[in-house]
């Protein structure tokens, strides 16, 4: 009886620090917990065998509301055009999504899409999510959340795009980075198609703010910072004066 109960309270405590400390669904099942997330946990894990696709090599489909959300494997290479090419990174880059879908959330504020990047070991150096369509007042309500969780941020130039603010703050195993973008979808077309009808319109455009929320893992900084030129990962990178 006693060696059942020691064996009972083993099984709790293992699902308490499961439930506590690392996200064990894959991505699409269960909506990402980014502000507790476990920088430990298995990328077998977020991503699930049963979720690649068929049709296509390296490419995962991952369940929305409506429909799936592709998201492309893709190794990461150092000197990529060169000889001396090094394989240094795998990144999962998500790229479609919808406005109905939450992939992963922070708090009460919801994100569309995830990105993740992993060593060649599979242990995972930086996950990224994306809130989209976003108001300036839930961009500002985003900052106000990080700024009451982690304290003052430093801020630095993204180097993307120099009008960019990078908001950074450091805690325990990881470094937290947040950058907004205005989209006045001055580069994008908007189609309206009626089937019925069978007819093409433009659609109005809109314009909002997108949030871009990356936690790093703080043991691999040196193997994140100016190696992700890919994808949302181009929103990670501060500006290095010469």
């Amino acid at each position: 009886m006693k060696y059942n109960l020691t064996l009972l309270a083993l099984l709790l405590n293992t699902l308490i620090f499961i439930s506590c400390n690392g996200q064990v669904k894959p991505i699409g099942e269960e909506p990402l917990d980014l502000e507790n997330f476990n920088l430990s946990t298995k990328i077998s894990d977020l991503f699930s065998e049963k979720d690649i696709s068929k049709e296509h090599n390296n490419v995962y489909e991952i369940q929305g509301v409506l429909h799936s959300q592709i998201v492309m494997k893709d190794t990461v290479f150092e000197n990529e055009y060169s000889e001396n090419k090094k394989a240094i990174a795998i990144e999962y880059l998500q790229k479609s999504s919808t406005s109905i879908d939450t992939i992963a959330f922070f708090e009460n504020q919801k994100f569309q899409k995830v990105n993740v990047a992993t060593a060649l070991n599979g242990k995972i150096k930086v996950i990224n999510g994306v809130a989209d369509e976003l108001t300036k007042q839930q961009t500002i309500e985003l900052y106000k959340k990080l700024i009451t969780k982690y304290g003052k941020a430093k801020k630095f130039i993204n180097s993307w795009n120099n009008k960019l603010t990078i908001y950074e703050w450091t805690a325990e195993d990881r470094i937290i980075r947040f950058v907004s973008a205005y989209n006045d979808e001055s580069t994008t077309m908007k189609l309206l198609i009626d089937e019925d009808k069978q007819t093409i319109a433009l659609g109005h455009k809109e314009t909002y703010y997108v949030g871009y929320l990356f936690i790093i893992n703080s043991a691999l900084k040196e193997e994140v910072f100016g190696k992700m030129k890919k994808g949302d990962f181009v929103y990670l990178d501060d500006y290095k004066k010469d």
